[in-house]
């Protein structure tokens, strides 16, 4: 037997006695290419290459372009890109230099390299960039590696015909007033608007008027009137939502009226914390409140369905609760009554 080696990677093993059948000459031409193939691919090189975007080698002064440095080079090697302080050459300034992007290649074996330049000129002329340098990590320290070619760019002021004339500065030009369609739009404003007002308005005056009402009325009374008609009334039995939601309205508007502070707005939670500091802080008859409330809020929030006797019972709670807050406010008014008296008298002996 007999064995030709090419390189590292490529063997042919060949009879002996079939030498002179084999190799002719297209053998050796296609041993010599695989052969030369195969030795370039082992020992891969870096490959340097210079792009400007977009594609154009001249620029009007001031314009910016993107100088595109690739690189390809064997995976493992260290490669830097070099940093530029003002200028790349003398009359192209660097304006940004972007990060370095690593790209994806078909080869494995080898890796590709980005980075781009923003640069520009303010000077007119024709600029060589250099053949662009590269670095390269070594044993011994940093290697430079070349662009195998330069660009060249050229670098151009605005074209001014022989017979430009400058123009003067054109006077103001004024153009006619539009009040009207300002006008049409605060008009259109003020008609969506209105409705929304009226609403507002509407409101306000009947809060107004119902608290000239009440402010004129015992809210003893008006609480006890307005039991009885919610008593004698089918809600109970038709409608048990609509009659705790009239019921526990009531008891709200009494304490409104007692102690001056809305109540409307507030939760079950948040009136029965504001009781205890007020007339209504017996226990007892916070205790009415505490019930009615209980039940209220499952037939509000949660569907339940209340009985009659239930509804019955609510109402109880919530008459309990005027009449025993009644009679502890008529207290506290005439013992303020007997010590103004008292206090009265003092001074009129005291005068003698």
């Amino acid at each position: 037997m007999f064995r030709l080696k090419f390189g590292r990677e490529i063997s042919f093993l060949i009879p002996l006695r079939k030498i002179n059948d084999v190799i002719n000459m297209k053998t050796w031409l296609l041993l010599f290419v695989l052969a030369v193939f195969c030795f370039g691919t082992t020992k891969a090189q870096i490959e340097i290459t210079l792009d400007i975007e977009p594609q154009q080698d001249t620029i009007v002064i001031g314009d910016q372009i993107t100088l595109k440095v690739s690189v390809v080079s064997p995976k493992n090697d260290v490669i830097f890109f070099p940093d530029f302080e003002k200028e790349l050459v003398p009359g192209i300034e660097l304006i940004e230099a972007k990060g370095i992007d690593t790209l994806k290649s078909k080869d494995t074996e080898v890796r590709r390299m980005e980075r781009k330049y923003l640069i520009t000129s303010f000077d007119e002329g024709s600029y060589i960039l250099n053949r662009f340098p590269v670095f390269k990590l070594t044993a011994s320290g940093l290697d430079t590696i070349y662009s195998n070619k330069e660009l060249a760019l050229s670098v151009k002021t605005i074209d001014l015909s022989e017979n430009f004339e400058p123009y003067d500065i054109k006077e103001i030009k004024t153009y006619p007033s539009r009040w009207w369609l300002t006008a049409l739009f605060i008009l259109a404003g003020l008609i969506l608007l209105m409705p929304i007002i009226a609403i507002i308005i509407i409101i306000a005056t009947k809060a107004k008027k119902r608290r000239a009402l009440m402010s004129n009325i015992n809210p003893f009374e008006w609480a006890r009137d307005e039991l009885e008609k919610l008593k004698t009334s089918n809600l109970a039995v038709t409608r048990p939502k609509d009659y705790y939601s009239k019921l526990t309205d009531i008891v709200r508007e009494y304490i409104e009226l007692i102690i001056n502070i809305s109540m409307m707005e507030k939760t079950s939670d948040e009136i029965l914390s504001v009781l205890p500091d007020t007339v209504f802080n017996p226990p007892h008859i916070i205790k009415n409140v505490e019930d009615l409330f209980a039940v209220a809020d499952l037939v509000k929030f949660a569907k339940y369905q209340a009985s009659v006797s239930e509804c019955e019972t609510s109402w109880q709670d919530a008459s309990n609760f005027v009449i025993q807050s009644n009679i502890i406010i008529n207290e506290l008014k005439k013992s303020e009554n007997e010590e103004d008296s008292g206090n009265s008298g003092d001074s009129e002996h005291t005068s003698i």
